[in-house]
């Protein structure tokens, strides 16, 4: 559980700090592609660092569940950390429908990307080789 906590934790506390500086640099630059790009950016950074927790937690665990719980993790907090940015930005009055759909798509991409990394971690690692390890026959 530990485990699941500190990296769903650090994942998602990192995501969020991205976010935060996509969302700024994003919003002095006029240029509409650039603006595209650094979102682009963000959303694969984004999508890494859960990718990567999960694979991380799944491999220490070789459990699938446990990294993915840690991905869904990081992007609960991704989702908290852009509706805190939102109401301390006072930009645009948020209503659930918006609240709700920032919360899910922010869970459900980390979920993508958290259990393909979970899916590598699980099934990546093995204890032993296949067969003996004594070495070749002659």
């Amino acid at each position: 559980m530990r485990l699941i906590l500190a990296w769903g934790l650090g994942a998602g506390i990192t995501i969020a700090l991205v976010d935060l500086l996509a969302s700024e640099i994003s919003r002095s630059i006029t240029d509409t592609d650039l603006a595209a790009a650094i979102v682009l950016l963000d959303l694969m950074v984004n999508l890494a660092l859960c990718g990567f927790a999960g694979y991380r937690v799944a491999i220490a665990r070789r459990e699938l569940r446990p990294g993915l719980e840690a991905a869904v993790l990081a992007g609960l907090l991704a989702g908290l950390g852009g509706l805190v940015y939102q109401m301390a930005r006072g930009a645009e009055p948020t209503d659930a429908s918006e609240t709700g759909f920032l919360l899910a798509y922010n869970i459900v991409l980390a979920a993508g990307a958290g259990a393909l990394g979970a899916w590598g971690g699980s099934s990546g690692r093995q204890d032993a080789p296949p067969g003996n390890d004594r070495g070749a026959r002659r």
